[in-house]
């Protein structure tokens, strides 16, 4: 019965915020390209109405996400050493905030927003400069990794993972709008530059094997059992979810091309991880602004999970979906539990995922952006299901820089 709120719960959350997003009222618009002006444009009653940034801002946007006043002087005067190559205090920001600090969640999203919107090459910039770092301290990152897998196996982890959850859970709760837009941001930015996909890539690629290597000799998740697994998968889908969740093995996504692609990006690969990313974005077609509202959704998911999840319950849905032959990769682990779930259900939960389809498709309808079909919304559930298997682990799957950084080191749940 629990599961069945949470889902209704989600199917009426996606609802709620296409609503509010379909709507003119309150969109913002620059009036002249980026950095050119302080006026921006805000829908008021029907009307385009000009507002000002203040002090020396001006207007950024990429006209998918709302309007970004920044200035671009203040916010290149950033420090040029350290580990991170002087983005610590925005690494800080971040990780503060997976653990509860509200504000400085909100401050790590805003300047990435308006990193990225002040320069073309901001993602790529920040990515690379990361990336060097964590690679530069490698040894120190890999020795304190948390295996997420072992956890799970103990009441005291699991209770780790709940209470680290709700800390992470009221930054979302508190940042929710210019969390959305950061990650639709980052859809578009990835969509329309392949050199900041491909240093974001890195980023991933690079996070995984440093925190890999602390839990054994090889990084490397067998092709073979994440193929079983993605079929399993495919399998249950088609079956229960025809008319959704069905479509997502699309081309660039079936499970001979994933399992390949995952498993040779396990092993340090950025191209198959920049594969990956293209070819799931690639399914919201035109529609990056729409990862916004799904975005949305999955943090009301989470936040109607942790808020009812207990020990008790945890270890009940374990028990249940586990498979009866486990791997050594937790990923393969928690695929193969998202197969047993569909199988197990089967297809409780059809009509409530066929209604928010429809109300998908209701909301967007008129915005031209070509991601209307089966296929994208799949594949906008994906990103949905992804962010909030994130969210609930990435505070317990993360990783300790020695000193005052400290670092996510955790693109996957290893």
């Amino acid at each position: 019965m629990q599961s069945k709120q949470i889902i209704l719960s989600l199917v009426l959350s996606v609802s709620v915020v296409f609503g509010a997003t379909c709507q003119n009222e309150g969109v913002t618009r620059c009036l002249k390209p980026n950095g050119k002006s302080p006026i921006y444009l805000i829908c008021k009653n029907g009307r385009e109405v000009e507002e000002y940034c203040i002090g020396g801002e001006t207007c950024h946007g990429n006209g998918k996400t709302g309007i970004l006043c920044i200035d671009v002087p203040l916010m290149k005067k950033r420090q040029s050493s350290g580990a991170f190559g002087g983005y610590g205090s925005l690494l800080n920001d971040f990780n503060n905030g997976l653990y509860g600090n509200i504000t400085a969640f909100g401050n790590f999203c805003t300047n990435m927003r308006s990193i990225m919107a002040s320069s073309n090459t901001g993602l790529g910039d920040v990515s690379r400069a990361i990336t060097n770092g964590i690679s530069s301290s490698s040894a120190q990152i890999s020795s304190n990794t948390q295996d997420i897998g072992a956890m799970f196996a103990t009441t005291a982890g699991i209770t780790n993972v709940i209470n680290n959850a709700i800390k992470f859970q009221g930054s979302l709760n508190n940042n929710a709008a210019v969390y959305a837009y950061l990650l639709s941001d980052i859809a578009t930015d990835t969509t329309m530059n392949p050199d900041n996909r491909n240093a974001l890539s890195g980023l991933i690629v690079s996070t995984y094997t440093t925190a890999a290597s602390g839990l054994g000799n090889s990084t490397l998740i067998n092709a073979f059992e994440i193929k079983r697994a993605m079929t399993n998968v495919q399998l249950a889908f088609s079956m229960y979810y025809p008319n959704t969740l069905g479509y997502l093995f699309q081309p660039g996504l079936t499970p001979e091309e994933m399992s390949v692609a995952l498993s040779v990006s396990s092993g340090g690969d950025v191209n198959a991880t920049a594969t990956i990313f293209k070819a799931l974005v690639d399914t919201t077609k035109n529609g990056q602004q729409w990862v916004a509202a799904f975005t949305n959704a999955a943090s009301q998911l989470t936040y109607a999970i942790s808020a009812k999840i207990s020990v008790a319950r945890a270890q009940q849905v374990i028990a249940r979906y586990k498979s009866i032959k486990t791997s050594d990769s937790n990923t393969v682990n928690v695929i193969n539990g998202v197969a047993n779930a569909a199988v197990t259900l089967a297809g409780t939960y059809t009509a409530y995922i066929d209604a928010c389809y429809t109300s998908f498709k209701n909301n967007i309808a008129g915005s031209n952006c070509g991601c209307e079909s089966q296929n994208s919304f799949a594949g906008f559930l994906a990103i949905l299901g992804t962010l909030a298997m994130t969210q609930l682990l990435i505070p317990s799957g993360g990783c300790c820089y020695p000193g005052t950084i400290k670092v996510f080191a955790r693109a996957l749940a290893v």
